[in-house]
């Protein structure tokens, strides 16, 4: 029973997590990499399927024209990157 409450529990912290990290991008990203991470107007390169590592190093530390980027739920925003679809 204890290990089906944990697992529970981690699913749903896992479940609004991707959920904050979604609404994040839309606010924060979207503009820039489409609504999907498939590209957009100013960066029309796909980000979707990015490893989440590799997203968060780029918010925190920026890469080309992207500048480094405050954002409070980073890592659930690489999450939600990393499991987008090409």
């Amino acid at each position: 029973m204890k290990r089906a409450l944990v697992a529970v529990t981690v699913l749903l912290f896992a479940s609004t997590a991707l959920a904050n990290g979604a609404e994040t991008f839309s606010k924060k990203c979207a503009m820039c990499h489409g609504k999907e991470g498939v590209g957009g107007k100013i960066m029309p390169r796909p980000i979707a399927g990015t490893p989440a590592a590799k997203v968060l190093k780029v918010i925190k530390g920026g890469q080309g024209k992207m500048k480094p980027v405050a954002i409070d739920d980073a890592p659930a925003v690489a999450d939600y990157v990393a499991g987008l679809k090409k």
